[in-house]
């Protein structure tokens, strides 16, 4: 858990709230799970008129705009939304079991002390945790004389332990020191430490604290009508129904909102009640509201930047950014990502990561952020961060065999031993397309030895980051297929004769068994850069005599890389040589077209700036022993102009 919010913030509520659309824009989160149109009768809205119009959103009356409204289904169809697919009361979450879940029982980071089945173990009679389930009112029904429809909502009604329940009893939610109860699953109950109560009550574990908070919440919205004197006054209940509920409690369930996000399981049930009792939980769709009903904007103090941007897993046309979460006095609510200052999306802040898509090849793109907090304060940038996309993959060789007459223009077949050789078949391929067979397994324990060897030489000096993939399976045996290179051989004679060696980093395995049974691999973009300049590929197959035969197909093999030399210039007016490249020894060498002052840095594929020098000479000179394999970027400026030269590390 973050800050906690103090409930001082809470009794100054009286929502000082900034006017700016602009701002509201910042902090609003879009779960994209409401129908379009849903809380359009909201916008522009802010204190008790908003939560008043939730209520009418989602009561059982309607808006008028063409949504459903609030069906009550009775009680004992609870159970039923609760077994439903996607209902976020099934465990598909932490053990990913599909038993009841239930957050008084249900151990985030281990293993459940007890399950139960939808349907089975309902209560009944208890006597100890574990012994049956029922149905748990976060806002007790003493509260509200067990009246309906708040006593079968769906949304503050949700599955729990019997015992668990019991010992919840109808006290509040709080924050507890010294527990005089605990669940197996660390939920607890003791006099109340956070700010303003000091009565018993019951906290759950901080996995579902969120969760809680905006069913108690949801519940203060959707019964704002139904509020009524008659109900139970007890330590938590306000004296009118805007408030619904007196300044500590608000500010406790503020601060769980804001410090446990929604969560998948959370969306997953906000669905699940659209189409069991057709209404929603507004808090869920959109977080923001708790805080500008509820919540106090004096707030002026805005988060610390994002820290340590980075960027991983770059493509061609695709990168992901990560960097290292804002802190804030109150709570973050988003981060705004800029590319090229230009803001191009936001995540909530639970986020620490924006995969960004659309990208030009062997570009040089700027990124930084924002992170923005619940009172619309903005920090300051992250620091830039300069990346470099990757050039279009080039295919070195590409060959899926559905045409047998083409692939021996890829392909040679070649015997040494048996009569038995690679043939083209119409099936046993990728997804039972054709494919190249070996038919040794005809003849058993025969003594087979096959090759089928790409037909010319690949250099691969002219292409830089490598990647082979293939499909291959098998039948029968356990015979291996290996996956061979050589520099030595001519493409002629028997390729045993010449020096073959295993291509790194890929071994193809054995059939589990050696049964009839169909065995599959994939082979996907494994990096073979080690290779030598100019070499053959051969599939090699060798049975001798004691060994089980196997039919072995392959389909679909394909190496790709990245042209050598390739760069990105934003400038013609600077002309930039750069060798040797790929750089297979110490030093790298600049040369210029001008003698004019330059400055030149040099980063890596995350944009991390690894060197910075000045030169005024008409070449520059480096040792670059200490980079590890891989690719980097030159960037040289000069007179207001930059260009863009690829740096390939063997």
């Amino acid at each position: 858990m973050g800050f906690i919010m103090q409930s001082s913030k809470i009794l100054n509520r009286k929502v000082k709230l900034f006017t700016s659309s602009l701002l509201l824009m910042l902090i609003t989160f879009t779960y994209a799970q409401a129908p379009s149109g849903y809380y359009e009768s909201t916008d522009g809205l802010l204190s008790y008129e908003l939560k008043t119009v939730l209520k009418i959103i989602i009561d059982d009356i309607g808006d008028g705009n063409g949504f459903p409204s609030h069906q009550d289904q009775g009680y004992g169809a609870l159970y039923d939304a609760y077994a439903a697919e996607n209902s976020g009361d099934s465990d598909d979450y932490f053990e990913n079991d599909g038993t009841v879940l239930d957050m008084y029982s249900e151990r985030s980071l281990g293993i459940d002390n007890y399950n139960y089945e939808h349907f089975e173990n309902n209560c009944g009679n208890y006597s100890d945790e574990g012994d049956c389930y029922n149905r748990e009112h976060l806002v007790p029904q003493s509260t509200f004389n067990s009246a309906s429809p708040m006593k079968n909502d769906y949304f503050h009604v949700v599955p729990s332990d019997g015992a668990v329940n019991g010992a919840r009893g109808s006290f509040p939610f709080g924050e507890v020191t010294n527990p005089n109860y605990t669940s197996t699953n660390g939920s607890k109950r003791g006099s109340n430490t956070f700010p303003g109560y000091t009565g018993i009550v019951f906290e759950p574990i901080d996995e579902f604290k969120g969760d809680i908070a905006r069913a108690v919440l949801y519940f203060a919205i959707r019964y704002e009508d139904e509020f009524s004197s008659s109900w139970r006054t007890n330590e938590v209940l306000a004296d009118n129904p805007q408030d619904f509920f007196v300044d500590w409690y608000l500010a406790l369930l503020l601060s769980w909102h804001l410090n446990d996000p929604v969560s998948e399981r959370e969306i997953d049930r906000n669905n699940n009640g659209y189409q069991f009792q057709s209404n929603r939980n507004p808090l869920i769709d959109r977080p923001e509201f708790a805080v500008m009903i509820w919540g106090d904007f004096t707030d002026n103090e805005p988060p610390s930047a994002p820290s340590d941007l980075q960027a991983n897993n770059t493509t061609n046309s695709s990168l992901q950014l990560s960097w290292t979460s804002s802190e804030d006095n109150v709570a973050v609510a988003q981060y705004i990502i800029e590319q090229d200052n230009v803001d191009i999306g936001s995540v909530g802040s639970n986020q620490s990561t924006y995969l960004v898509t659309g990208l030009n090849a062997e570009t040089l793109y700027n990124f930084r952020l924002y992170a923005v907090d619940q009172g619309g304060n903005i920090s300051e940038p992250s620091d830039n961060l300069d990346v470099l996309t990757l050039s279009e993959p080039s295919y070195l060789i590409s060959e899926d065999f559905e045409n047998c007459s083409t692939a021996l223009d890829n392909f040679t077949a070649i015997s040494e031993i048996s009569a038995l050789d690679w043939r083209c078949i119409s099936d046993d391929g990728e997804n039972n397309s054709q494919g190249y067979q070996m038919n040794a397994f005809q003849n058993g324990q025969i003594p087979s030895l096959d090759w089928l060897i790409t037909s010319n030489k690949i250099n691969f000096d002219e292409f830089e980051l490598e990647k082979i993939s293939f499909f291959a399976s098998a039948n029968f045996g356990n015979t291996k297929l290996e996956l061979l290179f050589s520099s030595s051989y001519t493409g002629n004679g028997n390729p045993s004769n010449f020096n073959w060696q295993e291509v790194p980093n890929v071994e193809v395995p054995l059939h589990p068994n050696g049964s009839g049974s169909l065995f599959t691999y994939n082979a996907e973009s494994i990096d073979i850069s080690e290779l030598p300049e100019n070499a053959y590929i051969a599939f090699r197959y060798n049975t001798t005599n004691g060994q089980l035969a196997t039919r072995w197909t392959i389909d679909n093999f394909r190496i790709t890389g990245e042209q050598v030399l390739s760069s990105s210039s934003f400038s013609n007016t600077l002309e930039v040589k750069l060798y040797p490249n790929p750089l297979k020894n110490s030093h790298i060498h600049l040369n210029f077209n001008s003698s004019d002052r330059k400055r030149i840095e040099l980063y890596d594929l995350n944009g991390k700036i690894l060197l910075t020098k000045h030169s005024k000479q008409n070449y520059f000179k480096e040792d670059l022993g200490w980079l590890t394999p891989g690719i980097y970027f030159f960037k040289i400026y000069q007179h207001g102009n930059s260009v863009i030269k690829k740096l390939v590390k063997k």
